[in-house]
């Protein structure tokens, strides 16, 4: 059909845009419900003779609004990461010699429940005589049917760690240091030295790293550790931990120890490597604290001076301790679109709420925020990253060249980075700002793309 001159489209401009909203509330709105899968027996820990058996009883079920569900109980091994994530392995994959994969059978393996039913499977554990000495490891994965269509399937599952310990053998905790590695230098943040341990033994257990850092005279200069692992490491697998060390240090060579312990204390593995400061390092500022008065205009600042902040008379309604503290780069989230983190980062807590006035933020960038925005610093700005909307705000910010630093006004804190960003588009007072980061998720971006192409294939007429 031709459509006459001077004829309305179908969807105008406004039109296109209503629907695409529309439709992007109908994907948030309308979404599948993801279905729950509850595991009574969530775990088997438990000590068993070698030509002896075990039977471990879980109790499966769902929640009265779910929809039934056809589900399967799968026996893998358990493989593990380097950060102690515990994952299943096909047996395919699964090639530890402390495997208990084999020696497990479930039954039910397949069955079907109804909204708010319950199951229960049993999972018998046979070890062999032979079976060796230390311990044996796997996985049961409870999951249900994909379902859903085309490319959205949707897959619920719960994994059931399998922890035996052969009863009457030889228990074996060793480990070996091997490798031992420093990440570059970056001013204002700690360095970071990380360890892999392997563990070299028959069972498992936790980790307590200890680093020291000793200069040409043997002086020991710097120090960190580690609390002791929250998981264990499971044999024969490796583990990275990370040691941070805050302390300064001046160019020169030192030489950096790994100490890796068991929790109990007992020593592991040492290892030492050379390290060489080429230029001088600048450590994370110390935190720094002031008590706001209503009455009284107040200044938080760092020994160093990196970091001010300045309150003004009235910007609380009440007595407010305020702390300013480093924070890890390695514990931000992702920059929003469109740019990327510095290196300077930091945390001011104590204020839950908006102040009633707005409080003047000071940061000197350094060297490594300069290299991040390729020498061009009307790119830096400041960024708040707030935590209760899990997204990044990049403020308007005054870049002073003679001082190095960065100004911004806010009347809210949590986490602070300086951010690279494109540059002269948010309207500050010099170019070295940003805008508001968003933080739309990326399925619903694709959604409304989606919808603005059928919109637009239906509003297109063609010509004959």
């Amino acid at each position: 059909m031709r459509r006459r001159p001077g004829m309305k489209s179908l969807f105008g401009t406004q039109n296109l845009l209503r629907l695409t909203i529309v439709g992007i509330i109908f994907v948030i709105l309308c979404s599948p419900p993801v279905a729950a899968i509850k595991v009574g027996g969530s775990i088997y820990m438990g000590s068993i003779a070698p030509g002896s058996s075990a039977v471990h009883t879980m109790n499966i079920s769902t929640n009265p609004g779910d929809p039934p569900m056809n589900l399967t109980v799968d026996v893998l091994g358990l493989g593990q990461s380097t950060q102690q994530t515990n994952t299943g392995l096909a047996p395919e994959l699964d090639t530890s010699p402390y495997s208990a994969r084999s020696f497990i059978t479930v039954s039910p393996q397949t069955f079907h429940l109804e909204p708010g039913a319950s199951q229960e499977v049993k999972a018998t554990i046979n070890v062999p005589q032979n079976a060796g000495a230390g311990g044996r490891y796997a996985m049961l994965t409870v999951h249900n049917e994909p379902t859903g269509s085309g490319t959205t399937q949707i897959v619920t599952a719960i994994s059931v760690p399998i922890v035996i310990t052969l009863e009457g053998t030889a228990l074996n905790q060793t480990g070996s240091i091997i490798n031992l590695t420093v990440a570059d230098p970056i001013p204002g943040q700690p360095i970071k030295v990380i360890t892999t341990l392997k563990n070299t033994g028959n069972y498992h257990y936790k980790v307590k790293m200890n680093v020291s850092v000793t200069d040409a005279a043997g002086k020991l200069v710097a120090s960190g550790g580690t609390d002791v692992s929250s998981r264990s490491i499971v044999p024969p697998f490796t583990g990275e931990y990370d040691t941070i060390i805050a302390t300064p240090l001046k160019v020169g060579t030192y030489n950096i120890t790994s100490t890796a312990s068991r929790d109990d204390g007992t020593i592991l593995d040492t290892k030492t490597i050379p390290y060489e400061i080429k230029g001088t390092y600048v450590p994370p500022s110390d935190e720094a604290t002031v008590t706001l008065t209503p009455k009284s205009s107040s200044v938080l600042k760092t020994t160093d001076g990196r970091f001010i902040v300045n309150f003004p008379a009235g910007a609380v309604i009440s007595n407010a301790s305020v702390t300013i503290k480093p924070f890890s780069k390695d514990m931000l989230p992702p920059a929003p679109n469109d740019a990327k983190l510095g290196a300077t980062t930091f945390k001011i807590d104590g204020l839950t709420g908006l102040l009633s006035k707005d409080a003047t933020v000071v940061v000197k960038y350094s060297s490594a925020d300069l290299e991040a925005a390729g020498s061009d610093v009307s790119k830096l700005a400041l960024a708040r990253y707030d935590e209760s909307d899990s997204k990044w705000t990049i403020v308007p910010t005054t870049v002073d060249r003679n001082a190095l630093t960065l100004t911004a006004t806010t009347n809210r804190f949590s986490i602070w980075a300086v951010m690279v960003t494109s540059g002269g588009s948010s309207g500050s007072t010099s170019s070295g700002s940003g805008k508001p980061g968003l933080a739309l998720d990326a399925t619903l971006v694709f959604a409304a793309l989606g919808l603005t192409i059928v919109f637009v294939g239906i509003n297109r007429v063609r010509k004959p």
